[in-house]
């Protein structure tokens, strides 16, 4: 399945090397500026027959812009003479082009020539293999030196570096220099993401050349009709990408380059100056719709720069449909507390006295029912089972009462049962004084 999904990607990112020759011929896209004098390195060979070799080397190789070609680094074999006689004959400089999977030349060569001043191209034959030989006649004076002047260009082939050997007389002197281009990686291309969802990838850009780049784009593409022919069109998908912390929201449009494809410019113009880098964060949400069309080919980088690992620009999306909504089933609580407790009857004197009058409230809460679902305003539906904050305080506040009426209910009918016990008492007094009267008559 990795295997599938990066081989879906890299068709995709092919397609973001086509557009990115096409920008360079119609003068868009990345603008290059070398250093004005590019650092070198030095490699002495040992002397032999009377003649010793000396190497200034670029102290590295970057690669050509698709479309545009950089100017070649100089290399400089210089011949010098050690033992007072001279020397006249060939200096051979050899360049071999080092790296995985290099099987011809891919070198573009040029020499100086002293009686024209002027740089002239070294034929490079498809025969050559991965070595290109170039043999210069020198005439060294006694004592004095000559030099043998190249320019080289790794032109757009991703290479490890060159290697250089020079030879004359018997002497020779080694040297290699790497081969520099900007590189891209990227997370987040190869995932399952739910339609809805936003999906957010992110990539990091950096410049390991001393090369300045201006004027880099970063595109985002979706090949969108799978084998089954459906297809999706810029409705289908929301592009986003994080500039200054915030989210902007990204052009999509049909994308001839990609067939049945839509692309973004996600970042239009960067700036990546040498020994820099920039981190890049976009992110993209499918509408349900997308989950037909399965995987669905993925592409992200810069265009008009030559990125020696195309994996890492090129993923696969499975989209899921959005998950139907759970059914939520209405519970309906009615909790109920009715606790009585009876007050001694006022129709017994005895108990009347003796006990104390008491009155436990009786309430019944209102009847609690599931929320269901609703529509907001703007259609969007709000989650079910979720009470609202104004029905919550008026039950509250209706319980409140209650509870606040039964204590008043209760110290009323105390206040009653304590009046008319006074009563039957002064009652009961008063018939006592009666049957004394009548005893002393």
């Amino acid at each position: 399945m990795l295997a599938a999904g990066l081989t879906a990607g890299l068709a995709v990112a092919g397609a973001m090397t086509a557009e990115a020759a096409a920008a360079a011929d119609d003068g868009s896209g990345p603008v290059a500026t070398p250093p004005a004098t590019p650092a070198v390195q030095t490699v002495s060979g040992v002397a032999a027959n009377g003649v010793q070799l000396t190497l200034t080397l670029p102290r590295q190789l970057p690669v050509d812009l698709p479309g545009r070609q950089l100017a070649g680094r100089e290399i400089d074999v210089t011949a010098k003479d050690t033992a007072g006689q001279g020397y006249t004959g060939a200096v051979d400089t050899t360049l071999t082009a080092e790296g995985g999977g290099v099987t011809r030349m891919p070198l573009r060569v040029e020499r100086y020539d002293a009686d024209t001043a002027d740089w002239r191209p070294v034929p490079v034959g498809p025969a050559v293999g991965t070595s290109l030989n170039v043999s210069v006649q020198v005439a060294v004076p006694a004592g004095g030196s000559q030099q043998v002047r190249l320019r080289v260009s790794p032109g757009t082939t991703v290479l490890d570096d060159v290697k250089v050997a020079a030879a004359a007389n018997g002497a020779t002197a080694v040297g290699t220099a790497p081969v520099t281009e900007p590189t891209f990686r990227a997370d987040g291309l190869t995932a399952a993401v739910q339609a809805g969802t936003p999906l957010v990838v992110t990539g990091r850009l950096a410049n390991p050349t001393d090369v300045d780049y201006a004027h880099v784009p970063v595109k985002l593409y979706l090949k969108a009709c799978p084998q089954t022919g459906k297809c999706f069109g810029a409705a289908d998908i929301k592009l986003e990408a994080q500039v200054g912390g915030s989210w902007q929201t990204v052009p999509v449009d049909a994308d001839p380059s990609v067939t049945g494809g839509v692309s973004g410019t996600v970042f239009p113009d960067l700036a990546l100056p040498a020994g820099g880098s920039v981190q890049l964060t976009a992110r993209m949400t499918l509408n349900s719709g997308t989950a037909a069309v399965n995987p669905v080919p993925l592409g992200f980088g810069p265009i008009g720069l030559t990125i020696a690992d195309r994996q890492s620009t090129g993923g696969t999306l499975t989209v899921q449909p959005v998950a139907a909504p759970t059914p939520t089933a209405t519970s309906t609580t009615s909790p109920s507390a009715t606790p009585s407790d009876s007050a001694s009857s006022p129709s017994d004197p005895a108990s009347s006295a003796t006990g104390t009058p008491t009155a436990t409230p009786s309430a019944t809460p209102a009847t609690a029912t599931a929320a269901t679902p609703d529509t907001a305003l703007d259609g969007a539906p709000v989650a079910a089972g979720t009470p609202s904050a104004s029905t919550g305080s008026a039950s509250a506040t209706i319980l409140v009462a209650a509870g606040l009426f039964a204590v008043c209910l209760a110290l009323v009918l105390w206040f009653v049962l304590m009046k008319r016990r006074e009563r039957l008492a002064a009652a009961a007094a008063g018939h006592g004084a009666d049957h004394d009267a009548d005893d002393e008559v």
